[in-house]
């Protein structure tokens, strides 16, 4: 197929696959799961792949699953990856399509995530003459427990990247900051790493009447917060980026005793590992000068979270062109850099990777809420985008891979 019909193609054939993108993305929606508990969300992915005539396997990372596309010619192959799950919350939208598990809610796009690779996986099978003279392989990747709970790390050390061995990687992630009808990528470093931090301080309870006979623990932590927000402004350079954000405190019993104890937590996010080191070694060194100063014991913990997430030049240009080609140059954008967190850096650490946005919102529509808000939503009419730059990059990649694996 000449590359101007087969482009044309792949552009109709992703928009003719809305009514079913949208019924796909709303039984999603309505039967939110968490991570590692994503086994009826598996079970629609795998009738799916099979009725598409693709293999299928389940119970990686627990809940993930596998998919492959073959060519039935030598070559390389490429991974497309979706993560799976929800968040704990209550979703606020009135709409039919509401969630219908208390305290469970997609606010963060994944259901449109497995509903666009679902997508590619459909339009590359129904139309394997877009193959004609091509060799390789696709895997799709449906990942569980993004949000928090690594998934990406366990898929990746239970072989997802193996049998056939993923040459590259792209992953898709719908941005409300963006109109529909849009995509944005870039090379290098693009989201943060994100650890977590819990600080733990232990005094001496007291009669509020009598506080001097006390070690006040709440005193001591809300010192400790204020000083922890100098270490970015005075310890980071202005050029570089970091962002220390205390996100809970917990102290106190009751209204007439002096805290004993006292635990605060939150996120410290970087782009650059001297950075990272840098930060935690200040948090460490603040608590330390505020124990001294009030007399009172301060642990701190400082857990690794998903690393920095770097895309790969190749890939992030394999994702700009199938946009290009799909979508005209005038809707593809550069993607800033965020201090957001994923999980696919796992991945992208192991193989060249990229992962790029969707926009999804529209003013018009009321699509305006971001990421994590009881009121998400998003313009569906962004689904097609996202599955025919997916179906593109397949293309371009199995048909130019010197290209792009020099």
């Amino acid at each position: 197929m000449e590359s101007a019909d087969r482009l044309r193609s792949i552009r109709d054939a992703s928009l003719a696959l809305l009514p079913w993108l949208s019924e796909t993305r709303r039984a999603i929606h309505m039967n939110p799961e968490l991570g590692y508990e994503e086994f009826e969300t598996s079970r629609l992915i795998v009738e799916n792949l099979e009725s598409f005539g693709l293999d299928a396997h389940a119970g990686i990372a627990e809940t993930g699953v596998v998919g492959l596309f073959e060519t039935g010619r030598p070559g390389p192959t490429i991974g497309i990856r979706a993560d799976m799950d929800a968040l704990s919350i209550d979703e606020s939208n009135d709409v039919p399509y509401k969630s219908r598990q208390p305290g469970k809610m997609h606010a963060c796009g994944h259901d449109a995530h497995v509903s666009m690779l679902l997508g590619a996986a459909r339009l590359l099978s129904e139309n394997r003459n877009w193959f004609d003279g091509l060799g390789g392989n696709v895997k799709f990747i449906f990942q569980p427990a993004e949000e928090g709970k690594a998934g990406g790390k366990r898929m990746v050390e239970e072989g997802v990247l193996e049998e056939p061995r993923v040459d590259l990687l792209i992953a898709a992630h719908v941005w409300p900051d963006m109109p529909a009808g849009r995509i944005a990528t870039r090379s290098g470093p693009s989201l943060a790493a994100g650890d977590r931090l819990q600080i733990f301080v232990r005094g001496k309870s007291s009669h509020a009447a009598y506080p001097h006979k006390s070690k006040d623990a709440l005193l001591a932590g809300c010192h400790l917060v204020t000083a922890l927000q100098s270490i970015v402004s005075r310890n980071v350079g202005p050029l570089e980026s970091a962002v220390l954000s205390i996100t809970t405190f917990e102290s106190g019993v009751a209204f007439n005793i002096v805290p004993r104890d006292a635990r605060i937590r939150g996120t410290i996010r970087t782009h650059d590992p001297k950075v990272r080191a840098k930060v935690a070694e200040r948090v460490r060194a603040v608590a330390r000068g505020v124990a001294e100063a009030f007399d009172v014991e301060i642990d701190v913990e400082l857990t690794p979270g998903y690393p920095v997430l770097v895309n790969h030049e190749a890939a992030a240009a394999l994702v700009e062109t199938a946009g290009v080609q799909v979508l005209g140059a005038e809707n593809v954008e550069e993607m800033p850099i965020s201090m957001g967190a994923e999980d696919f850096s796992y991945m992208a650490e192991k193989r060249p990777g990229a992962l790029f946005r969707v926009g999804i919102s529209n003013e018009e529509k009321g699509f305006v809420h971001g990421l994590h808000s009881d009121l998400f939503d998003l313009d569906e009419d962004a689904l097609p985008v996202g599955v025919s730059v997916f179906a593109q990059a397949v293309v371009e990649f199995l048909g130019n891979s010197e290209k792009y694996l020099a």
